[in-house]
């Protein structure tokens, strides 16, 4: 007794299987044996057909990828620029669009239902203050790599200084090499203590180098309420935060590299700040920040 499905297993062909199995075997005793077998057919074609090309996950080209990283890190280096890092979230955000273009049999750098590629970052937990992508489809990558740097916005990609790191998607269809090149300027990965740290120590450097004593920290928790309030609302609060009882000065900003102030702190900080202040940090996204960004409030007393 055995069950043998043919072709790619359609349903049609199951069902057809299924019904000769019911004819031959119902008989007197057998029901049991009957729906078992009826079973077991069922999930050799569920098998069948998850494990056919429709169904099975693509074989990326690992090894290609890596002789791209290198080919585009030789430019850099030509020019004087960093070698850019292989970043895994850049690299799952460029094959899924690599995915995409071949199964599409079309190059885009977004098709009908695919978010920006800002989203398709972040959606891989990076956090990146800029980014960038290169596509393309050629048989070889040698070849592809040339059409690029031939090609003065691709070659400004590969070459951008501002750029750390990259993801790379090389997926073969025929004899075609479907390629993703995903660029950013990754941020550092920061917890929200060391995120907050990192503004406070930014606040005090600047104070000495002023040769001003650096302010002293009152705690104040519901700061960081409000900062994350800014970035739901897509907006600053600073006017309103100001008008808090004791608060003398209020400065709200957003931020990517939290060593930098902005002016109007740095104009308050250029004088001593005797009274003190209070911070709230928050990374958030918001309408005008989709990949999230910081948002930051200061109060001074």
């Amino acid at each position: 007794m055995y069950c043998m499905l043919t072709g790619m297993g359609t349903k049609a062909h199951a069902e057809r299987l299924t019904r000769s199995m019911q004819s031959t075997y119902q008989r007197p005793g057998n029901e049991s044996r009957r729906r078992a077998l009826i079973s077991l057919c069922r999930l050799l074609w569920m098998a069948l057909i998850l494990t056919s090309p429709a169904y099975s996950q693509p074989t990326f080209d690992a090894a290609g990828e890596q002789r791209l990283l290198s080919l585009l890190n030789q430019e850099r280096v030509k020019q004087g620029l960093a070698p850019l890092k292989l970043d895994e979230r850049l690299t799952q955000s460029a094959r899924k669009h690599t995915q995409l273009m071949a199964q599409n049999d079309s190059l885009s750098h977004q098709f009908d239902g695919e978010e920006s590629l800002q989203l398709r970052v972040s959606d891989e937990n990076v956090r990146c203050d800029r980014d960038g992508e290169n596509i393309a489809l050629d048989s070889s990558i040698e070849g592809a790599h040339v059409m690029l740097m031939q090609s003065p916005p691709h070659r400004a990609n590969i070459l951008n200084p501002q750029f750390n790191s990259i993801g790379i998607g090389i997926l073969k269809s025929d004899e075609l090499l479907y390629i993703t090149e995903d660029f950013a300027h990754l941020l550092p990965d920061y917890s929200e203590s060391e995120a907050d740290a990192a503004v406070q120590q930014a606040i005090s450097n600047y104070a000495k180098s002023l040769g001003v004593p650096p302010p002293a920290r009152k705690p104040r928790a519901q700061l960081v309420h409000t900062a994350c309030d800014m970035a739901r609302e897509d907006t600053l609060h600073s006017k309103e935060i100001g008008e808090v009882s004791g608060v003398t000065s209020a400065v709200a900003w957003t931020a990517t590299d939290l060593g930098k102030l902005p002016p109007n702190l740095k104009r308050l900080l250029a004088q001593p700040l005797s009274s003190g202040y209070s911070l709230g940090v928050c990374f958030a996204p918001s309408v005008t920040h989709p990949a999230g960004v910081y948002w930051l409030v200061m109060v001074i007393y």
